[in-house]
């Protein structure tokens, strides 16, 4: 299965700044923003806002996450973050090993089982509800069932392993 990790931490936003005077000073990033900048222009920028004296400053750091994603963990230097949402937004998918389906009578078609082997996964897998929306194989080869919210914890739980963040 192939996934846009980009569209899933492109509403995330990062505060960058110092610690002058023991109180933080910087502002809010996008993903697009910093996607598109450097930690030159980053730090120009700050100098000019922030520091117009011209004091001695701390080094630039990513003191805070709004992590809509749930993906972010961690201590990030500016530069390294960078990079990091350049590598994702110029990879665009990828591939992760989730095999989970949509849950509709096409599934059972393809599968190419038997009827005894559907009738058996069935009765030894996981079926939590016959409304959820997702489908796919449990580690001894019987059916679960995924909601909606299941199967986007599984995607996280699989971009995480990725080892992106």
């Amino acid at each position: 299965m192939q996934i846009n990790v980009y569209e899933m931490i492109e509403d995330d936003k990062f505060f960058i700044g110092s610690y002058p005077d023991n109180f933080s000073k910087g502002r809010w990033f996008t993903v697009e923003e910093l996607i598109y900048s450097s930690y030159e222009k980053i730090e120009a920028e700050y100098l000019e806002k922030y520091n117009p004296n011209g004091q001695s400053e701390l080094e630039l750091g990513v003191f805070d996450v709004d992590n809509v994603s749930g993906l972010w963990s961690g201590e990030y230097d500016v530069s390294s973050l960078i990079d990091k949402l350049r590598e994702i937004e110029s990879t665009g998918y990828y591939e992760i090993d989730l095999e989970i389906y949509e849950f509709t009578e096409e599934f059972f078609e393809e599968t190419g089982m038997s009827i005894y082997d559907v009738a058996r996964a069935v009765y030894f897998g996981n079926i939590k509800g016959w409304n959820d929306d997702y489908i796919g194989f449990n580690g001894y080869g019987n059916f679960e069932t995924y909601s909606e919210t299941d199967y986007q914890s599984q995607i996280d739980m699989y971009v995480k392993d990725l080892g992106l963040f």
